[in-house]
């Protein structure tokens, strides 16, 4: 059916954006980077697959954290995404790097470590949604 075909395409393309994202986090940690670059980039590996799989069926979000919670809606509380993916991308959401303000939220190296690796998880799940 055409039109599925179409759904798994806008979400092939988020998730290459989302690699490319997740790659260039990698790159910076190993180029010691500003911490909040690389969680800037690690966010948005997150982020472009919750955007394309909400596109898929047709929901747009004005906003970040509207599309988070109706990732959460659609998919998360249908059981289709675990529950441990949503808490790494609202963790992700809560320390990315949202102005150049002082006192803004900065994230550990630490951090940054554990979500990467949940990052490449939630992507390959991503991908198996869409096969």
């Amino acid at each position: 059916m055409r039109d599925n075909e179409t759904r798994r395409e806008i979400v092939r393309l988020k998730l290459v954006q989302a690699r490319e994202s997740l790659e260039e986090a990698k790159t910076l940690l190993v180029q010691d980077a500003e911490v909040n670059f690389v969680m800037n980039s690690l966010y948005y590996a997150f982020l472009y697959p919750v955007l394309g799989l909400l596109q898929a069926r047709g929901i747009s979000a004005p906003m970040q954290a509207t599309a988070i919670s109706l990732f959460e809606q659609e998919y998360v509380q249908s059981g289709v995404i675990d529950r441990e993916f949503l808490d790494a991308i609202r963790r992700a959401f809560e320390l990315r790097p949202a102005c150049a303000c002082e006192g803004q939220k900065r994230a550990a190296p630490e951090e940054i470590e554990q979500l990467l690796p949940k990052a490449e998880e939630f992507l390959e799940k991503v991908q198996r949604i869409i096969e």
